[in-house]
């Protein structure tokens, strides 16, 4: 029995460099589509902020100028920025918008932080997998009851909750490019990508 040319043939010393190669240009066209699909994603979301603006515009003027409040207006802006938040999470994680404590973390050299993060991101991970694992069955459950606000309105809620567990992955992902980049920088002294997908520094 005789083995297939391509497992016959012995690893020669320059092929590792170029399989070393290829990896890293696919764990850059990773990194590349993540931080695009969530780029998108943030940027589409982020125009839910005019809606919300005109619900809440219209009940002050239906509440004050007419004397007639709305039964739904309060409601339907907080699902819009339950929304905005909840796909809007990913967006602020890449570009590192998050609220951060760093008296401290910033006077590190960024190898170290970049040690120090694959520390503590190992919390990150865990909130992740219980959100994604959490929302899943909440959203699942939701949606097999359609069920609704208990409110006066009474609008679905079930799309809304459908929102944390696609927002845990997106979080996830984009959390996994940073820790690719941190992993890089530990052992190698090197930044992966010295520019994003958008030509930024």
């Amino acid at each position: 029995m005789s083995l297939p040319s391509n497992l016959s043939k012995p690893v020669r010393g320059s092929d590792i460099p170029s399989r070393g190669a290829d990896m890293m240009a696919v764990v850059k066209q990773f990194i590349a589509f993540v931080n695009l699909i969530n780029d998108w994603l943030g940027k589409t979301v982020s125009f839910l902020v005019y809606p919300m603006i005109g619900v809440l515009v219209w009940e002050v003027l239906m509440r004050y100028v007419f004397g007639r409040p709305t039964i739904w207006a309060h409601e339907l802006s907080a699902l819009l920025y339950a929304v905005f938040f909840l796909l809007g999470g990913a967006y602020t994680l890449r570009w590192k918008a998050h609220i951060c404590v760093d008296v401290l973390y910033v006077r590190l050299s960024p190898r170290a932080r970049a040690c120090l993060d694959l520390f503590t991101w190992l919390f990150f991970y865990f909130f992740c997998a219980v959100l994604l694992w959490q929302g899943s069955e909440s959203a699942w459950r939701s949606f097999l009851r359609m069920e609704r606000a208990s409110t006066v309105w009474e609008p679905y809620i079930w799309p809304v909750k459908f929102c944390i567990p696609v927002a845990a992955f997106l979080i996830l992902a984009q959390g996994i490019t940073k820790t690719i980049g941190d992993v890089y920088l530990v052992f190698s002294g090197r930044v992966l990508l010295s520019k994003d997908i958008t030509g930024k520094n």
